[in-house]
């Protein structure tokens, strides 16, 4: 009598351990549930000699591939997406920071902004970017440097609001220190060379960290305990204390600023 191999007669039994194992260790779901789906296929049609036990074992490996499945959705897929989606929002706040840094380096080249008429033209507030009267002696501008959201009053000063984030620019104000407010008393021979921009999480959203660039490109990133850092809450106009946050990618700093006169060659000896 024709005996079969031992593996026709021990698969039912491997896949039921499969299954167990997949229920415990969801990595091993996909491939528990193949296999299970495959020895469900394989097992002959019934009769009334067949012992139940074989049947049995597929069947509960088949169930502990789904209870594994499960187990990696929950814990592994949908954390994913939803981390995958954060990300291309925060990489997206990053593109738009750097649209604001464009927009100045055309604003300085342009001199659109130039209260002492030396060609080399000042920072613009984000309303001003954003098409907005002319505040500081500018014409009037048919199209916007950048194209924004709604312009949105905060604690801080006016701010384009795009998506989940609120953006806004502080210059630097005669005596120090910094506004975003329009008609403040600014420092227009340093905004010449200075500006700083933010973007943070509008309030009730899933996000939590502000981001920072300046005019030589260097972008950074709050941690998300930052003291002062919370959903809905501006950050300061403070240049050092958000220099002190790491680079966003470890991205390095521009040294050059567009626009920059360069200096006459040294004489010959």
């Amino acid at each position: 009598m024709h005996q079969a191999p031992p593996f026709a007669r021990y698969w039912p039994a491997l896949l039921a351990v499969l299954g167990v194992a997949a229920a415990l260790w969801p990595v091993l779901a996909l491939p528990a549930g193949f296999a299970s789906l495959v020895g469900l296929l394989a097992l002959p049609l019934p009769s009334s000699r067949d012992l139940p036990r074989p049947r049995l074992w597929v069947v509960s490996g088949a169930l502990g591939a789904a209870v594994g499945m499960v187990r990696f959705v929950v814990s592994e897929a949908v954390p994913g997406i939803i981390g995958g989606g954060r990300q291309a929002v925060e990489d997206q706040v990053v593109s738009r920071l750097r649209d604001v840094l464009f927009a100045q380096d055309a604003m300085r080249r342009g001199g659109w902004i130039d209260p002492d008429r030396d060609g080399v033209g000042s920072a613009a507030f984000i309303a001003e970017l954003c098409g907005g009267p002319p505040l500081r002696g500018q014409p009037p501008r048919e199209t916007p440097v950048l194209h924004c959201g709604d312009l949105v009053p905060t604690a801080l000063g006016p701010a384009a609001r795009v998506g989940a984030y609120l953006y806004t620019v502080c210059l630097p104000l005669i005596g120090g220190g910094w506004s975003a407010e329009p008609g403040a008393a600014l420092d227009e021979q340093a905004a010449e060379r200075r500006f700083i921009a933010y973007a943070w999480p509008a309030a009730g959203g899933p996000f939590s960290r502000v981001y920072f660039i300046d005019e030589h490109d260097s972008i950074r990133v709050s941690p998300a305990a930052a003291p002062g850092v919370s959903s809905g809450a501006p950050p300061r106009c403070d240049p050092a204390a958000s220099s002190a946050w790491p680079a966003w990618k470890d991205k390095k700093p521009r040294e050059a600023l567009p626009g920059d006169r360069e200096a006459p060659p040294a004489a010959a000896r």
